[in-house]
């Protein structure tokens, strides 16, 4: 059997398998600062993730970014380092995350969440980046106008895409909600959206999507054409390049 996973189709349709029967993490933790603290122990390391390259690719040296939502700050870390001109600021509401990013040396501060981001942080950001956060919100829409209040030149949303195939397998065979990059609770992401879903979602804010591209984590060169080349149907995590339209 390990020969025949050597065969990449072979691999993809393991690796699907595996998706399609898994259990729901159901591993309980209080708040994020407690969530935080776990992910500190089992990751460690600083990541370096891809929708990192693709969005630093993008950014302009010496842009100021503000990173809404930041956790540990390893998008900040990583920018540091490929684009050291730009200025950056990361916010969280878990204190412990601020805490762990400015053990690594980033600018950081905790989200006042009775104020709003304007009266926090100014406007002066030429982008702004949301990284795996709206999807934990309960009140995206709220978070949305605010982000659009510091009127940035452009705004980066990566969010998981449930209109995935393997998570639409998962659905038909399987019988089980999708787990989308969820790390250790299914209640940790309380809003959805395929593409086609946040494309009219933006647009009811006035933003037009600038570009749709695919995140793409692991897998043989096949399954990171499909994802970069057609990451609506294929992407499980997605990167939103959005504009104002006013």
């Amino acid at each position: 059997m390990s020969l025949l996973l050597k065969i990449p189709g072979l691999r993809i349709v393991a690796r699907l398998h595996e998706y399609i029967t898994r259990l729901a993490p159901l591993e309980e933790f209080d708040d994020y600062d407690a969530y935080w603290q776990e992910r500190a122990v089992d990751e460690g390391s600083t990541r370096e993730l891809d929708r990192f390259k693709v969005i630093a690719g993008l950014i302009q040296e010496q842009e100021s970014v503000l990173d809404i939502g930041c956790g540990d700050a390893s998008f900040q870390q990583y920018l540091a380092r490929v684009k050291p001109g730009c200025k950056s600021l990361g916010l969280d509401a878990s204190s412990e995350a601020v805490r762990v990013a400015q053990e690594h040396g980033c600018a950081t501060k905790v989200i006042d969440t009775d104020l709003r981001l304007l009266e926090q942080v100014g406007c002066d950001w030429d982008v702004v980046t949301l990284m795996e956060v709206l999807e934990h919100i309960p009140d995206a829409e709220s978070v949305m106008r605010q982000v659009i209040e510091l009127r940035p030149r452009r705004i980066f949303v990566t969010i998981p895409n449930v209109g995935c195939l393997k998570h639409r397998f998962r659905l038909m065979f399987g019988g089980r909600f999708p787990i989308t990059t969820i790390v250790y609770h299914m209640r940790e992401h309380l809003r959805f959206w395929t593409v086609k879903d946040f494309e009219q979602w933006a647009e009811t804010f006035g933003l037009e999507v600038c570009s749709v591209q695919g995140q793409f984590s692991f897998g043989d060169d096949m399954v990171k054409f499909a994802v970069k080349k057609f990451p609506a149907y294929f992407a499980p995590q997605v990167i939103y390049e959005l504009r104002s339209r006013r």
